[in-house]
């Protein structure tokens, strides 16, 4: 019977050779973010050098680049007032400068700036759309007009035109251009012509091109000079858009050679300073090689802990002739076993969120992740398995406890399955609670009925017994959750569930900070969870945002967290809402606390809840740290005296995205201590990474009502 285990471990992301495992470490992302988010200027503009003028062209590829490197604008309301200056009432289009001339390689600049920015002005939109169809005359203009269509969701007006130009300038065999530009200007028009949806009919011969014109170094050129970024550029975006993969490794090692020390890449190898534009261009080269072999573009590692160093084995056990590392991945290597041989993890976990990539190499064999395991004796472990391969993908297994699939993977889940390249795995464990998702579909969700099934245990990774396979994994990263203690000595360091004295079906959770000793007052910090977390068993809702971010670290967080839990909703006139503020004061009288330092938080239907207490209850808090969930901008002046610092990603749902820019926007013209960070590409999940700012806590406590 099945009994995989897919480690999936490859480790951190600060380990890899980025021409092969990894395209950029995180060190090496972070690094490329600050190279652009340094280069804002005061009028929230980028320049194309720091301390330049601000134009257009160089904050569209800014802000670009700062979503693949998974950065944030630093004023990003500056930025979003920048893009609006730049455009020209009188003409309909955008000009590189505030007060410039409208022209066509701008205004489809500003398009994609507005679609980058999820700017919706629809005379904006609408203007700058005509203004493009009316001036794109030659090649490279209608080419960069189609770009900024595409770029918010709009057909060109001209589409039928400029697709039968570009097809009656083409060779007999469906490819551009001859000789060294073949590829440079098959890649250009076959992309324009994609970006129109124009379902090309010579695909073959266009694929063929391009893969040929794929220099030795691993870039293309233009047809005059050498290899480059630009050409480069102008090639992989019709092979990315058609699914054409070139060798990728060696497009790896070409970009690497363009990057400086600076974190920022130059336009070629030759060229010895890093550009804006260079960076631009070598970040999306990164971003298509990835999504080509189907890993993540972008690895989220904020609130994470990594499994795997990247260089060896340390922190796990097993047979090292079985497994090893290689180019930061962890690979397990069978010449044919007559056993099944796992690589487990000396440290357990009970509660956890975790993540990882696997590659079952040319899809033969079956591996598996086994978790909340241990080790029998012998080579055999004991315990779940999240399964990889044959007919098991996606599938929950119990390994040698019940020998049975406890529940399979979904349909969605089974279809989505790369057999011989790159997937993901998530996998969450809370309480009884096991959740699978593979490539981002759900796979499995499962509750365990039986109470003496083990909830604590080792990580593993699996080598099927049978024929010769190979399995590869890497970005294995767990996020540990609390798990609140019912009884025991109340005022110990660590989570603890408690009822509300008041009503005995309102639990709740108390973190107690490390060093409390019932003198010295500490600050608190009063947690709102979100619409996922609702119930009534006083432990989820400090297993989701600022719980883990003080599991991970307890040492950091020196306050007092009480986590309450809503059945319906945080609005200040609601049961619930109520409910919270007893249950703070509740611990306010139980335990030593700093008054004058009391914060209010919260994520989603939470972070509204934020809005919503602090608004009723303004004299209550010292600081406001609302996560992803917009406020009623009306109620805004009564909250201009506490400092406030909102969080989202970019890519949540529109009403989030403009409710938290319109509440920041709003105290911010009011004169209220406000600041606002926007995370470039981050969905609704943003709280991992604003609970995960390294100055948040001391801004938290370090915060005060300003007084009159």
């Amino acid at each position: 019977m099945k009994t995989n285990l897919l480690g999936v471990f490859a480790g951190l992301a600060i380990l890899t050779s980025p021409a092969v495992a990894q395209s950029l470490s995180v060190v090496e992302r972070d690094a490329t973010a600050q190279f652009a988010a340094m280069r804002q200027n005061p009028d929230g503009g980028f320049a194309a050098e720091p301390g330049g003028e601000s134009s257009l062209g160089a904050t569209t590829a800014a802000v670009r680049v700062l979503r693949y490197t998974a950065g944030s604008i630093p004023d990003v309301l500056g930025c979003l007032d920048f893009v609006r200056s730049c455009f020209d009432p009188a003409s309909g289009g955008f000009a590189q400068t505030p007060d410039g001339t409208a022209d066509v390689g701008s205004t489809a600049s500003g398009l994609m700036a507005l679609g980058e920015l999820r700017i919706d002005d629809e005379e904006l939109l609408s203007r700058a759309s005509e203004f493009l169809a009316t001036h794109a005359k030659t090649f490279p203009e209608v080419r960069i007009a189609i770009a900024g269509f595409e770029a918010v969701g709009r057909p060109s007006p001209r589409r039928e035109e400029w697709t039968a130009e570009l097809l009656e300038s083409r060779n007999d065999d469906g490819t551009w251009g001859e000789g060294p530009s073949l590829a440079f200007d098959t890649g250009g028009t076959a992309a324009a012509l994609l970006r129109m949806g124009h379902d090309l009919d010579r695909r073959e011969a266009v694929v063929e091109s391009l893969r040929a014109g794929q220099q030795e170094d691993g870039g293309w050129t233009s047809g005059e000079g050498g290899t480059d970024l630009s050409a480069s550029y102008r090639v992989m975006r019709a092979a990315y858009m058609m699914g054409a993969a070139p060798d990728l490794a060696a497009l790896r090692r070409f970009v690497e050679s363009c990057r400086r020390d600076d974190g920022g890449y130059a336009p070629g190898p030759e060229q010895e300073a890093a550009t804006l534009g260079g960076t631009y261009m070598a970040t999306i080269l990164l971003r298509w090689s990835d999504l080509l072999e189907g890993l993540p573009p972008v690895v989220e590692t904020a609130g994470f802990l990594p499994l795997f160093n990247g260089q060896d084995l340390t922190g796990w056990e097993g047979d090292d002739s079985l497994w090893s590392v290689r180019d930061g991945m962890l690979v397990g290597s069978s010449p044919g076993l007559d056993r099944n041989e796992f690589l487990a993890t000396e440290e357990q976990f009970s509660d956890f969120n975790f993540r990882c990539s696997f590659r079952l190499v040319d899809g033969a064999g079956n591996s598996g992740i086994q978790f909340r395991s241990d080790r029998l004796p012998g080579h055999e472990m004991i315990g779940y398995q999240a399964d990889i391969g044959e007919d098991y993908w996606g599938s929950l297994y119990d390994e040698s406890r019940r020998n049975r699939v406890l529940e399979s993977a979904t349909d969605q889940a089974r279809s989505s399955v790369r057999v011989d390249g790159w997937n993901q795995y998530i996998i969450r464990a809370m309480g009884d609670q096991i959740r699978l998702s593979l490539n981002g579909h759900s796979s499995v969700d499962y509750a365990e009925a039986d109470r003496e099934i083990a909830s604590t245990g080792h990580f593993a990774v699996q080598l099927h017994s049978g024929g010769p396979m190979e399995i590869q994994f890497r970005d294995l990263l767990v996020q540990p959750l609390p798990r609140p203690v019912d009884g025991g000595d109340p005022a110990a360091p660590g989570f603890h569930l408690r009822t509300l004295r008041t009503e005995s079906k309102a639990r709740y959770t108390v973190f107690v900070p490390e060093g409390y000793d019932g003198d010295r007052a500490f600050p608190i910090v009063l947690f709102l969870h979100g619409a996922g977390e609702r119930g009534d068993d006083g432990v989820i809702p400090s297993q989701v945002g600022l719980g883990p971010s003080i599991a991970k670290n307890p040492a950091g967080h020196p306050y007092i967290a009480v986590f309450p839990q809503a059945r319906e909703t945080w609005a200040a006139s609601s049961p619930d809402g109520q409910r919270a503020m007893a249950i703070l004061d509740e611990v306010l009288a139980d335990f030593a606390v700093d008054r004058s330092r009391i914060v209010l938080t919260g994520l989603s239907m939470g972070g509204m809840g934020t809005w919503s207490l602090a608004t009723t209850y303004p004299d209550r808090f010292s600081a406001l740290v609302p996560v992803c969930g917009p406020g009623d901008p009306e109620q805004a002046e009564s909250i201009r005296a506490i400092p406030t610092w909102g969080f989202v990603g970019d890519d949540d749902r529109a009403p989030f995205v403009r409710g938290m820019r319109t509440m920041a926007r709003t105290l911010k013209e009011i004169g209220a201590p406000v600041r606002y960070t926007e995370y470039r590409g981050v969905g609704h999940n943003s709280w991992d990474r604003a609970y995960s700012e390294p100055e948040l806590v001391e801004w938290m406590l370090g915060s005060r009502r300003i007084t009159p």
